[in-house]
């Protein structure tokens, strides 16, 4: 007990070089018999009494659960008159001015746990800084995993909790030029314009709009379509130009498949988004931006192709001169063009998942309450939507589709966030949850060393196998 307030390392040192004598072999302490040793035991118990961080009205309350908790009262008598039977935590436990502790914690009968459950929790810190709070104040049995329940089944954290990061969806590389597009719409010095990128060959075309209608905008769309042909699916966002039914007739006409991304979650349609951002770039630097798109589509992505030798099988001819032979019509080596294509997503996906220490999100069902995180409003999942990670829900704003990643899971209602029920009397009898998918506390055991069982040893390599999962 002296020497737990040093922090220190043993080494062993052979006789030969020690350049004097061992004291404690030389000259031993005379034996001073048991009161010495229960000075130092008295120091201690009083040094942690003193270090309570109660009022002694609270400790009194505690004091008085304690005695009328029928297997509290008991496990205290074991402390004072003897253990019937070895065990782990008789060597923890103790009685002190009346108080039952285990090390420096009090240990709380049932009838004051769902007052402390709430005060650790005060703050609405997280599962892991409510347990720090808990080892230096307080302990019963179970005591981290109603903490757990009481944090996920608040209300308040879960409006406020953020969301991992999700393993990326490399979009699946077409077979062919224009096969899948993405569209988005921007504004550029007090001016809209409609972007159109091909997924194959990174091509862009931009449409300057006189008007941001859904009749505009499908009618440049059409301008596109004719000179490289009808894509098989187009991607675009939410915008009311896309939503909109005159869009729709227009993909329905046309033949081809419209999918939107999830609200408010561009990451769905990033390829139009970082397209959009490239064309900015380019506007902002050049005064001629016909002369700007015409250098992006003439110059080799990572892949070393252009655009334009992706999409049209030749070189454009720019104001930089180049020997005729360079623009004559040539496709490249299809098959390993994109097996060179499939390796770069795969190495960007990885990247993306170890640098966002990306992990899968539960999946959720239809029925599930979930807050919505843009709206912080509560809702129920109505079903799952055809795009990946996408849900339908019911709020009181009315159905709203959000990803995966704006929605948080919820109680079902005030009553699932019971973790510890009020039982009307402590009599010690068993006590059941109102709450029982949440796991519920298990009621009090007729034998009174049931309840402190020894601690449980982890099986060899159980490390491994938690990270192997």
């Amino acid at each position: 007990m002296r020497l737990m307030a040093f922090s220190f390392s043993i080494s062993h040192v052979v006789g030969k070089k020690l350049a004097t004598a061992d004291v404690l072999s030389r000259a031993p302490l005379r034996d001073r018999g048991q009161p010495e040793q229960e000075e130092e035991v008295n120091l201690y118990v009083n040094m942690i009494m003193s270090t309570l961080s109660a009022t002694e009205k609270r400790l009194q309350e505690i004091r008085e659960h304690q005695d009328r908790d029928e297997i509290l009262s008991q496990v205290k008598r074991y402390c004072t008159e003897g253990w019937p039977d070895r065990s782990t935590i008789e060597e923890e436990l103790s009685v002190e001015n009346g108080l039952l502790l285990k090390g420096c914690r009090l240990v709380i009968p049932k009838l004051l746990q769902r007052d402390i459950l709430q005060k650790l929790h005060a703050g609405h810190q997280g599962i892991a800084k409510c347990r720090e709070r808990a080892k230096q104040s307080v302990w019963w049995p179970g005591l981290c995993t109603q903490l757990q329940k009481v944090v996920e089944g608040c209300d308040t954290c879960a409006k406020e909790r953020i969301n991992p990061k999700e393993p990326l969806l490399p979009t699946e590389f077409p077979d062919r030029p224009w096969a899948k597009v993405g569209a988005d719409s921007f504004q550029w010095n007090e001016n809209q314009y409609l972007l159109v990128v091909d997924y194959f060959s990174r091509f862009i075309e931009v449409a300057k709009l006189t008007s941001t209608t859904s009749l505009a905008v499908v009618e440049h769309c059409k301008s596109i379509f004719a000179r490289h042909g009808i894509p098989s699916e187009v991607m675009t966002d939410n915008g009311p130009q896309f939503s909109s039914e005159c869009f729709n007739q227009f993909a329905t006409q046309w033949g081809f498949t419209h999918t939107t991304s999830s609200p408010r979650y561009t990451q769905s349609n990033g390829e139009a988004e970082r397209a959009v951002r490239t064309v900015k770039g380019l506007l902002q630097k050049e005064k001629d931006p016909y002369l700007a798109l015409m250098a992006y589509r003439a110059t080799p992505l990572a892949n070393g192709y252009s655009p334009a030798q992706l999409s049209m099988g030749r070189q454009l001819r720019t104001t930089v001169p180049v020997t005729l032979s360079s623009l004559d019509p040539g496709w490249t080596d299809i098959t390993k063009f994109k097996e060179e294509e499939r390796k770069k997503r795969l190495r960007l996906s990885w990247n993306f998942n170890k640098r966002h220490r990306a992990q899968h999100l539960t999946r959720l069902t239809p029925g599930d309450h979930v807050c919505v995180k843009d709206t912080k409003k509560k809702g129920t999942v109505i079903k799952q939507a055809e795009a990946p990670r996408s849900y339908v829900i019911d709020t009181p704003r009315g159905n709203l589709r959000r990803n995966r990643n704006h929605l948080v899971s919820t109680p079902v209602s005030p009553a699932a966030q019971t973790i510890l029920p009020e039982p009307e009397q402590s009599t010690g009898q068993p006590v059941r949850s109102d709450h029982a998918e949440q796991g519920p506390v298990q009621p009090c055991s007729p034998e009174p060393l049931a309840r402190y069982p020894a601690r449980e040893r982890r099986p060899p390599g159980y490390l491994k196998d938690f990270v192997a999962k």
